[in-house]
């Protein structure tokens, strides 16, 4: 296991270094000056040239490239070029429990009621319908009824239980019908082993042979199908956070792409990436825990 972990910290070094290379190659050459951005009406070539000399904007790419690698690694992002008097880093630890938290309570609203009717599907149903509505529909329509309709719960914000339910199942739906055809197909697939014929022929119950035989067997799919569903709902939240004005890290970054805010929108897409490794690297380290003939 220590050394399986210690694989996938060597290879997920090199891969968020790639991204932050990216990520600032395509920061330097968008669209667009930010330093134009930056000064509005009071852009002048003399102004120009001494904010970009505070920027270190004027010093080669590479030492600017370097500069950006050091600082990322220490979490230090700079300041944001909106608001100068804000650093970016005191904008993710605000906004990103945040976003967190959302995707968290999805996944988790997806999976009980996910995995309980792929099972109930799989074992007495046959068949279930999915769900393949958009959250940007399924957020109007809930809205539209709940909130401005029934006027049972607020149309939009993150202060109170309340305000969070109808964007909880929002972000939560397209993960459900996915969790819910993988766990039937996946506990039909089970149920048809021969060791679970054999336990049934020994006079088990049929409770104990789904706890027991199935659903330990079975559970390898559904958990690689939770991390994704947890990668879907971080990206969901994209939309979410906007619609129902959450002030998490999603609503920023869309707010730092309409105002070119670079610094912020380099930041977020590498703790995203970051995040998407971390789940991945969970993922596979579960199994060992859930079934036991898996081995690193």
């Amino acid at each position: 296991m220590i050394r399986f972990l210690a694989y996938r910290v060597g290879l997920t070094l090199p891969l968020l270094l790639g991204t932050a290379v990216v990520i600032f190659l395509a920061g330097h050459y968008a669209p667009g000056d930010p330093v134009q951005v930056l000064l509005g009406d009071r852009y002048t070539p003399e102004a120009a040239a001494h904010m970009r000399h505070d920027l270190g904007l004027d010093r080669p790419f590479v030492v600017q490239l370097a500069a950006y690698i050091v600082h990322a690694a220490a979490f230090d992002f700079g300041v944001s070029y909106v608001n100068p008097a804000r650093r970016v880093r005191d904008i993710v630890r605000q906004t990103l429990p945040i976003s967190v938290r959302l995707a968290a309570c999805a996944v988790l609203l997806a999976t009980i009621l996910g995995v309980t009717l792929g099972v109930g599907a799989a074992v007495y149903l046959g068949v279930i319908a999915g769900l393949s509505v958009p959250s940007f529909v399924t957020a109007a329509i809930l809205v539209l009824l709940f909130a401005l309709r029934w006027r049972l719960l607020p149309v939009a914000g993150w202060g109170s239980p309340q305000a969070a339910v109808l964007p909880v199942i929002v972000l939560a739906a397209a993960p459900l019908a996915y969790i819910t055809r993988i766990s039937r197909a996946s506990v039909r697939q089970v149920m048809t082993e021969d060791y679970v014929r054999t336990a049934r022929s020994k006079g088990l119950r049929a409770p104990a042979v789904l706890l027991r035989h199935v659903l330990r067997n079975a559970a390898l799919p559904i958990v690689t199908t939770v991390g994704m569903a947890f990668g879907y709902a971080i990206t969901g939240a994209f939309v979410v956070e906007v619609i129902f004005n959450i002030p998490g890290m999603a609503r920023v970054a869309v707010d730092a792409i309409l105002q070119r805010d670079y610094t912020i929108i380099q930041t977020a897409v590498l703790v995203y990436t970051t995040l998407f490794v971390v789940i991945n690297l969970v993922v596979d380290l579960s199994y060992a825990f859930l079934n036991p003939r898996v081995r690193y």
